[in-house]
């Protein structure tokens, strides 16, 4: 048995030492779980991608700066939690910028995911670099991949070929398009036979949009096991039973049945 939290929270738009303070506030009070899930972009939101190309090089410069900050901040606070903690923000590499999911383990050990699918539509693609490779790992005897908001929508690239157990997906994801969020994250689970988790951020952003949260926990058979209300601040605790997991893929093996596939 695991236990994670989302913490489902407002972002303070472009301002990095604010979202520092606010996640420091909210962890600095043990949850007596083995990962904490915070939402995509935590530290600014993903406002770069709505300006203009200017404004935007320069906010991507600004976060990417706070890069060795954030992770520090992180680890300290995984060390504290004696837990998990991971979280999206952005990177700089050789003149690329890269939206990257940091994975801060208590021992102070990290690991990191790329964001694979940028977001065309709000102009992600054109600021980002797309990374290229999974993230599977395991942690306390649970095997899990990781995903960032876009990845999604495209079942083929969170196809659970390496037998992960639980897919986690950080998002800052629209209410406008809340029920895809709901419907998407509920059919990832069924198809790939395995816990789901997706933590979105709430709040309205500095161009009006707004975040309804929605964060939830989903089991193998598509089933709630935590949410938050639409637009509610909250931590939402789920437990995690492998084991049932475990004789669910045993009785109804569906994944045995998969196509076979290689990514080009």
């Amino acid at each position: 048995m695991v236990k994670i939290a989302l913490i489902q929270s407002p972002l303070i738009w472009g301002n990095v030492e604010a979202n520092w303070e606010q996640f420091g506030r909210k962890l600095s009070t043990p949850y007596g779980v083995d990962m904490i899930v915070l939402p995509e972009m935590f530290t600014s939101g993903c406002m770069m991608v709505k300006k203009a190309p200017e404004v935007a090089m320069a906010e991507k410069v600004r976060v990417a700066s706070a890069f060795a900050g954030t992770q520090r901040r992180m680890l300290e606070w995984a060390a504290m939690q004696n837990a998990l903690v991971m979280g999206s923000t952005v990177y700089e590499e050789e003149g690329h910028f890269y939206n990257r999911l940091i994975v801060a383990f208590p021992d102070g050990d990290t690991l990191y995911y790329d964001k694979r699918h940028c977001f065309r539509m709000g102009g992600e693609n054109e600021h980002f670099t797309a990374g290229g490779k999974h993230l599977v790992f395991e942690f306390r005897g649970m095997k899990m991949a990781v995903f960032i908001c876009y990845d999604l929508r495209f079942p083929v690239w969170s196809r659970n070929v390496q037998e992960y157990d639980l897919a986690v997906y950080v998002a800052n994801w629209p209410q406008s398009r809340r029920d895809v969020w709901r419907t998407l994250l509920k059919a990832r689970a069924i198809e790939n036979q395995a816990f789901v988790a997706g933590v979105n951020c709430v709040g309205t952003d500095a161009d009006g949009l707004i975040y309804s949260g929605d964060s939830m926990v989903v089991d193998a058979r598509g089933h709630l096991l935590a949410e938050a209300l639409p637009g509610e601040e909250k931590v939402i605790v789920a437990e995690l039973d492998f084991e049932q997991l475990k004789q669910f893929r045993t009785k109804f093996p569906v994944l045995k049945d998969g196509d076979h596939f290689i990514l080009g």
